[in-house]
């Protein structure tokens, strides 16, 4: 096990899990993972174990440092793991992860066997278990059980690196689940995808007035993810009872669910979320976001130099990205 840090919390194999003192929903927690959560298999060099090979299963979130907050949350809520900073492209991150086999088998995994992911990570979650599963067991230690292993890794993320696909020639990757989108969605859920994947966008366009200029302003939701989720955005349309899909030419590969109906943002978006609430950054986003939806559901059109006008700007000028 890990040395453990001044961020570290861990539990002895055999304690059971329970959140019943946790404030945080288990399925936002599910929801912000399927959007945010890495289940990860890491394979490093070892000479002190079989076949020179160290395997580490690894479950993890990044965030920008602003939320690290949050990941505290998180941490508290699972009460284990490790929390770390990094500087990621030039960008400051943190990371909550958990890499303790008996942590992983006895926290980790019954959450999301009974709290159950609902993209296609949730088949990256099947073979993260197996993994986990196989490790307890010390299956890695014989060939059969180590190239399962690495059979389960390629069909994961990135797959197999050349290194080891060169040291392992014969490993065929397994065959991947499809998931099957739901159509039940628990909302503690959405708002916990949605504190990951959506987004509460204002958009401020010129427009002619007479002989001189105004701006329209524009309130919409969205929800983006890879096009191999497309059916799940398509069923939250459905649960929304709004909006729609759609998939622009500058990106391919992913699909968004859009609202761009301003009745539809104000009474069926801004209502749910202001009962199943967010967390982080993205509920300050949304306050503004809701804030600049109040002042345009009398008037979308303003004069250039008007006083609502230049209020809705510094808004939208520290909204997400910008926060």
């Amino acid at each position: 096990m890990i040395a453990p840090t001044k961020n570290s919390i861990y539990i002895k194999k055999g304690i059971s899990y329970s959140n019943k003192s946790n404030k945080m929903d288990p399925n936002w927690i599910t929801g912000f993972c399927d959007a945010e959560s890495s289940f990860s298999i890491r394979v490093g060099k070892d000479e002190s174990r079989f076949k020179n090979i160290r395997i580490a299963p690894i479950f993890s979130i990044e965030l920008h440092e602003k939320d690290y907050n949050l990941l505290k949350e998180i941490q508290n809520f699972f009460v284990v793991g490790t929390i770390i900073k990094r500087i990621k492209k030039g960008s400051p991150t943190a990371i909550y992860s958990v890499q303790s086999i008996s942590a992983l088998k006895d926290i980790i995994l019954p959450h999301f066997n009974q709290y159950n992911l609902l993209t296609q990570k949730k088949e990256d979650f099947r073979l993260f278990s197996l993994v986990v599963h196989m490790l307890y067991d010390n299956q890695h230690k014989n060939e059969e059980g180590l190239n399962k292993i690495l059979s389960y890794k390629a069909s994961m993320g990135k797959g197999l690196s050349k290194t080891l696909l060169s040291i392992f020639p014969g490993i065929e990757p397994t065959v991947r689940n499809l998931v099957l989108p739901t159509k039940d969605f628990n909302p503690f859920w959405v708002a916990g995808f949605v504190d990951g994947e959506g987004c509460f966008y204002v958009k401020t366009s010129k427009i002619k007035k007479g002989l001189g200029i105004a701006y329209k302003v524009n309130v919409y939701f969205s929800i983006s993810q890879h096009k191999r989720d497309l059916a799940l955005l398509e069923n939250l349309a459905t649960y929304f009872n709004c909006g729609f899909v759609e998939t622009v030419k500058t990106r391919p590969t992913q699909s968004s669910y859009v609202v761009y109906k301003f009745y539809d943002i104000l009474n069926k978006i801004i209502p749910f979320f202001d009962t199943y609430s967010l967390k982080g950054k993205k509920l300050l986003d949304f306050y503004d976001f809701k804030k600049i939806a109040s002042i345009t559901e009398k008037n979308i059109n303003y004069e250039e130099n008007s006083d609502l006008l230049k209020e809705i700007i510094l808004i939208k000028k520290n909204m997400n990205r910008n926060r």
